[in-house]
């Protein structure tokens, strides 16, 4: 890399609504030492959520939690200074389930590159969530790599969840949770 190029910075995107397992996903994600590659991390934690990071827990110690409060607050102008600051080596987004994406990608430093994106949801409240604010779905699926249905249980039907990510989003990929190491993947189409 020479000296006119700027290091590209890699964003985990994790986005959906309250409750639905974004903050649980960062947590084991931090705990392993699979992802830990030496370099600063920061997490934007835009939303505070039922459950509270164990930070002694992760692996790297240096991961530094940035609280977003106001969606207003993520400017171009803002995030390039939290780089400049943090002199992070990637970024971690736990994205407030209200706010639009759009918010976000039009404020990415130029050289943060959104890795992966990927959007959870409580399946006993999806739908719920759908017929009254199908906007804010939509705008947090259509461009997730996967989607996480956290709480399914068995013996529910697929079919609805399986309708709703296809309509808004065909490639993304689909999970089912069920428990604790307990999941079904179902490929995208």
């Amino acid at each position: 890399m020479g000296n006119n190029q700027i290091k590209e910075v890699p964003v985990y995107l994790f986005t959906g609504f309250l409750g639905s397992g974004k903050t649980g996903f960062i947590q084991e994600t931090l705990e392993d030492p699979g992802f830990d590659e030496g370099g600063n991390t920061i997490i934007l934690l835009c939303e505070e959520g039922e459950r509270e990071f164990e930070t002694e827990k992760f692996i790297s110690k240096k991961v530094k939690i940035i609280p977003v409060e106001d969606e207003k607050t993520i400017t171009p102008e803002y995030l390039d200074e939290i780089q400049k600051l943090t002199k992070c080596d990637r970024v971690i987004v736990e994205y407030n389930g209200m706010w639009l994406l759009d918010t976000l990608y039009t404020s990415l430093p130029e050289n943060w590159t959104v890795y992966q994106e990927m959007t959870f949801f409580d399946s006993q409240t999806i739908l719920t969530f759908n017929n009254n604010m199908r906007n804010i779905v939509v705008d947090k699926m259509k461009s997730s790599e996967t989607v996480v249905f956290k709480n399914f249980r068995g013996g529910m039907d697929k079919m609805p969840s399986h309708k709703l990510v296809r309509t808004i989003n065909r490639r993304s990929t689909t999970i089912y949770e069920y428990g604790p190491n307990k999941v079904e993947g179902e490929e995208s189409m």
